[in-house]
This record gives structure tokens, sequence and C-alpha cells, in this order.
């Protein structure tokens, strides 16, 4: 088995937990999001129309019975757990059908996959959480170097 030196744990899991980072920040010190202030105001959310998205990462190991991948960064080689269904979805949607997707693109897609696979959701409310965890767990991606953002 790999011994991945990050982990990207499922998010929903962080948000329930309350260890969601204050700040999240992409590798060259641009802010992303802080989740706990006004949530239209975070950067990644103000330019998801902007801000594209490309991978930097190779698929090492999949463990789907313990829903864990294990992936390398091309830059450093590091390796990274990914635990998070959404996040492995939505980086294989940016790896394989759309690379440079926005991040409004790469959300709303996943929105819809969710859509037809389990019905509407019952109210914005719930839309507007689940849109949330999928904001988060690409600034996590980014953070950590799985993505590479590029601003317009």
């Amino acid at each position: 088995m790999e011994q991945a030196h990050v982990v990207i744990p499922d998010i929903t899991d962080l948000v329930e937990q309350h260890r969601v980072d204050e700040e999240i920040y992409t590798p060259d010190g641009t802010l992303l999001m802080k989740p706990y202030e006004v949530i239209a105001e975070n950067p990644l959310i103000m330019n998801r129309k902007k801000w594209r998205l490309f991978t930097n990462y190779t698929a090492v190991a999949s463990y789907l019975d313990e829903d864990r991948w294990i992936v390398k960064l091309n830059t450093s080689g590091q390796l990274v757990e990914i635990r998070d269904n959404d996040l492995v979805r939505m980086l294989n949607y940016i790896k394989t059908q759309h690379p440079g997707a926005t991040v409004e693109e790469v959300v709303n897609w996943e929105l819809a996959r969710v859509v037809e696979d389990t019905g509407d959701f019952k109210d914005d409310d719930e839309m507007g959480a689940y849109a949330m965890n999928l904001y988060l767990g690409l600034a996590y991606a980014i953070k950590y170097g799985l993505l590479i953002l590029v601003k317009d």
C-alpha cells in the first residue's frame, strides 16, 4: 500500500467536526477561501466564472471499498490521499472531460450529476450547503497542489 504524505479527508466530515481551515490559500499565497466569513465574498466564489482549473497529478492507486484514492503530484512527486468521493469525481471531470474548466463549470457539473443520480435537492439551503462542500473540496485540492489555478 502506498503511504501518502498529505491526506484530504471527506469534506463533509471536516465541516461536521468544525475542522475546516480558517483560511485556505494557493501554494503561491493567493487567498481562496475564508469559510467562516461571508461565503459570497470568498475569492474562489467571487472569481468562479473566471478562474480555470488544470490537474497536476497522476493516479497511483484506488481503494474503492475504503473510499480512498492515492495520487502523485506531477510537480513534486508527493503522494496525496483523497477520501472525498465528490472531490475525486470533480478531479476526474477536470482531468478527462474538461481541462481548463472554470470553477463554476466544475461545481455546476457535479451539482447536475448529483441531481441526475439522486433527484432534486429538497430546497435551496440543501443545495447551497452541498455546493459549499464542493467549493471547499476544490480549495483543498488547489491548496495541496492537485489542481493548478489559472487566474484570467
